[in-house]
């Protein structure tokens, strides 16, 4: 039989495949999709940039399971693994679910908001759901795989905010820099403030995703953050202290 550390790397391998392909496939072939031709190509839109945060994630997640742990040094193994855990507690699984959950919560409201039908002649559907499907799914069997050493939840909580704010600041230095939005939306919401207000909310939408991630970790492999870890650390140590002296 397997050991767990060979499927955890032939997991990853495969997710980590299955994103490059996807990075090759809009880079190569998809050279019809309009939003790419225009300023910033396709570094503007979040699904691309969620799709390469998930690619970096995995990619490093099996170099790290399948050769760092051989080669280099315990200390700096932990160091990868708390950084790439906590790039993924609290920016790229939570960023994934916010992808799928607006794009097809704006669909079914109104397709032509985020993907109006002449898009289905420029672009396969197969593609359309390795963007906006697949993409939440494979971070939530990551989720579900693999017991993760979160950030605390308030140090994931303003990570998770300091992304958002960078994607707001990027959309509006767009606008500045090119006069366009990003997103046919934009366009529609002309009243004052209106853009603002929903943003606000794509914002608060992504918070609640990390809270639930948070949770979801949580329930399955239980209280795994670095304060808990660190707390029953001191908690040993204040122990064999006590013990020490008596």
């Amino acid at each position: 039989m397997m050991s767990k550390e060979a499927i955890r790397g032939i997991l990853r391998l495969a997710l980590g495949a299955y994103h490059t392909y996807f990075i090759l496939y809009a880079s190569i072939w998809d050279i019809k999709h309009p939003n790419y031709e225009t300023y910033a190509g396709r570094w503007k839109t979040l699904t691309f940039i969620t799709c390469m945060l998930n690619c970096w994630y995995f990619i490093g997640a099996f170099l790290k399971d399948a050769f760092f742990c051989h080669i280099l040094p315990d200390s700096i193994n932990k160091k990868i693994k708390s950084f790439l855990d906590s790039m993924f507690g609290a920016v790229v699984c939570p960023a994934a679910l916010l992808v799928v959950g607006a794009f097809w919560g704006l669909y079914f409201f109104n397709r032509e908001l985020i993907w109006p039908v002449h898009m289905d002649l420029l672009i396969p559907q197969t593609y359309g759901h390795m963007m906006h499907t697949l993409l939440g799914v494979i971070a939530l069997v990551e989720l579900a795989a693999f017991n993760h050493q979160f950030l605390t939840f308030n140090e994931g909580f303003a990570l998770c905010m300091t992304y958002a704010g960078c994607y707001v600041s990027w959309l509006y230095y767009i606008r500045y820099a090119a006069g366009i939005w990003v997103y046919p939306l934009f366009y529609r919401l002309t009243k004052p403030w209106r853009k603002e207000m929903f943003l606000s909310g794509v914002v608060s939408f992504l918070l609640a995703l990390y809270c639930i991630v948070y949770g979801l970790h949580s329930s399955i492999h239980g209280v795994k953050d670095l304060s808990t870890k660190e707390n029953a650390g001191n908690e040993k140590l204040k122990a064999k202290k006590v013990r020490k002296i008596e």
